[in-house]
C-alpha cells in the first residue's frame, strides 16, 4: 500500500469515527429532551462527552452512561441501541419508566443496571441476546410477561425480584390466557397502573378490571384507568368477551375491525376518549358506545394489526 493510499484510507476513518460521534451526540441531545434533569446534573455543554455521568472513548464516542441515584425521571430513548460503542449502562435507583427499547446495536455492551427505576413492558430479546453482557441487573421494576433467560449463561444476573413477572422460572413462557393482555398493555404503552396490577400467570385471579366466568375472560373494564396509546386488536382473542369498557381514557386512533369478530360481545364502551375514524360494522346484538369523541367517524392515521394476530386468527 502506497503512502498515499494510507493517507485516504486513515482520513476516510477519520471522516466516519467523526460521523459517528456526531450521531452519538444527536441520539444523547434527544435523551436529554425526554429527562426531568436534578439541579446537580450538568448536560449543558454542546458535547455531551462533558456531561456528568458520561465517559467517552476515542474519537468521542459514547462508552458509559452512569447516572446511579441521580434522582432522574424520563424514559429511555428508542435510538439507545445506536450508541454501538457503550459498554456500560447504570441507571439504577431514578425514575425512568422501559420499556427497554431495542438494544441489539450494542455488541459490547457488558453491564445493563436499572434496578430500582418504574421500568415496564417485556424484557426484550434483544437485550437477553447479547452475548458480550456479563452483569444485568432488572430487580424492583414492574416489568411483565416471561422472567428473562440471558442467552450468555456466564452473565451475573442479579434476581429479577420485585417485577410483574408472569412466572417466576427465566425462560418459562406465560400461561396463553395472557398474552393478549400483553399485547393490549403494549398498545397502551405498558402503563405503569396495568404492570402493578397485570401480575401472575391467570388474567382470572384478581386482575383488577377482568371478570370472568370460569377460566373465559367474559369482561374488561378499564373504564378511568387513565390510559393512553391506542386500542389493540389482540382484543379479538378474548374470544368470550361479553363488554369491552375503555370508556372516560385518553385513547387515541381508532376501533379495530377484528373486534366485529367477537361473537359473545354486547357492549363497546370507548366513550369519553379521542378515538378517530369510521366505526366498523358490529352486530345488532352489540351496544356500541361512542360518544365523547369529537373526531369519531373522521379519518385518522391507519393502524394495522400485528401480523402475528392476523396469522392467529387465519387459523382459527
Amino acid at each position: 500500500m502506497t503512502s498515499s493510499h494510507l493517507f485516504l484510507l486513515c482520513l476516510l476513518l477519520s471522516l466516519l469515527n467523526f460521523a459517528a460521534s456526531q450521531d452519538d451526540a444527536t441520539i444523547m441531545q434527544s435523551f436529554k429532551s425526554y429527562l426531568n434533569l436534578t439541579s446537580d446534573v450538568h448536560w449543558s455543554d454542546p458535547d455531551p462527552c462533558k456531561w456528568d455521568g458520561i465517559i467517552c472513548g476515542e474519537s468521542n464516542r459514547i462508552k458509559r452512561i452512569l447516572l446511579r441515584e441521580k434522582d432522574i425521571a424520563g424514559t429511555l430513548p428508542q435510538d439507545l441501541g445506536k450508541l454501538s460503542e457503550l459498554v456500560e449502562v447504570d441507571l439504577q435507583v431514578n425514575g425512568f419508566f422501559g420499556p427497554i427499547p431495542d438494544l441489539s446495536g450494542l455488541q459490547y455492551l457488558r453491564l445493563f443496571n436499572v434496578q430500582y427505576n418504574q421500568l415496564t413492558g417485556v424484557v426484550p430479546r434483544s437485550l437477553t441476546g447479547l452475548k458480550t453482557l456479563i452483569v444485568a441487573n432488572l430487580n424492583n421494576n414492574f416489568f411483565q410477561g416471561p422472567t428473562p433467560l440471558f442467552e450468555n449463561s456466564d452473565a451475573f444476573v442479579p434476581i429479577v425480584g420485585a417485577n410483574s413477572f408472569c412466572l417466576d422460572t427465566p425462560g418459562t413462557p406465560c400461561d396463553p390466557s395472557v398474552e393478549p393482555f400483553l399485547s393490549i398493555a403494549e398498545s397502551f404503552g405498558y402503563p405503569l397502573k396495568l404492570a402493578t396490577a397485570w401480575s401472575g400467570n391467570d388474567p382470572c385471579d384478581r386482575w383488577p378490571g377482568i371478570t370472568c366466568s370460569g377460566s373465559d375472560v367474559t369482561v374488561v373494564n378499564l373504564e378511568g384507568f387513565e390510559l393512553t396509546g391506542t386500542i389493540s386488536p389482540s382484543f379479538a382473542l378474548l374470544t368470550c368477551l361479553e363488554t369491552i369498557d375503555l370508556s372516560n381514557n385518553n385513547l387515541t386512533g381508532s376501533i379495530p375491525r377484528e373486534l366485529a369478530t367477537l361473537r359473545m360481545l354486547r357492549t363497546l364502551n370507548v366513550s369519553i376518549n379521542n378515538i378517530n375514524g369510521a366505526v366498523p360494522t358490529f352486530s345488532e346484538s352489540v351496544n356500541v358506545v361512542t360518544s365523547g369523541n369529537a373526531n369519531i367517524g373522521k379519518d385518522g392515521p391507519v393502524s394495522h394489526p400485528p401480523v402475528e394476530l392476523l396469522q392467529k386468527m387465519n387459523k382459527d
